[in-house]
Formats: C-alpha cells, sequence, structure tokens
C-alpha cells in the first residue's frame, strides 16, 4: 500500500526455493535452528504508491538475522532523507479510511 517497504524478504527461509528444497530434502533441521543468526540483510521494496511513505512491518521484532527491525530501519530511513517512515510494531495494524487513520492492535499482546 505504501510508497515502500522495509522487507525482510532477503531472509533464506522466506524464499520459495529454500522452502520446497527442505521439502525434497526432507528439511535441513540446521536451518530451523532457534537463536542462530543466519547471514541476510533486510532490503527495500517499491511498493503500491497508494500511501505515502515507507513502512516497517513487525518493527519491534528480532528477524533470523539476529537485527532488530527497528536499528535497521532507522539506518534505512537515514539512507531515505526526506522519506515519511511508518513503523508498525508485530501485533499491531494500521487502518487507513478515507483522511482518517487509527492504529489497532490485539488484546493481550505486545
Amino acid at each position: 500500500w505504501f510508497d515502500g517497504g522495509h522487507s525482510d524478504s532477503a531472509d533464506p527461509d522466506t524464499f520459495k526455493k529454500a522452502m520446497t528444497s527442505d521439502l525434497d530434502s526432507g528439511g535441513d533441521e540446521s536451518s530451523k535452528m532457534q537463536g542462530v543468526a543466519k547471514e541476510w540483510s533486510y532490503i527495500r521494496i517499491p511498493g503500491l504508491g497508494l500511501l505515502p511513505g515507507l513502512v516497517c512491518p513487525h518493527h519491534d521484532r528480532v528477524q533470523s538475522n539476529g537485527v532488530l527491525r527497528a536499528k535497521d530501519f532507522d539506518d534505512m530511513m537515514m539512507r531515505h532523507a526526506g522519506e515519511r517512515g511508518i513503523a508498525i510494531d508485530h501485533w499491531a495494524a494500521l487502518e487507513v479510511c478515507g483522511g482518517k487513520y487509527r492504529v489497532v492492535g490485539v488484546p493481550g499482546k505486545e
């Protein structure tokens, strides 16, 4: 929906090829180990451009690369000076209706 996004699409665990190769080979348990950081970087992806700005979903989370998205998003915003940044935490959503918006969350989740 936004001009662009802060994406974890470079995470090998989210690639279709990686997912299907795990199925074909019976699964590689080493790639699924918890707590082991993998080497990949967040990327900036183009969006649909319906809303202005660069959005970062799961802003409060650390992905499999061991990097807090909030830290990397701050760095990305520094590289894209002048662009509006919108951070949305894991259990939250941004609802836009007409010229108004609201932030919603899941009760009991942080």
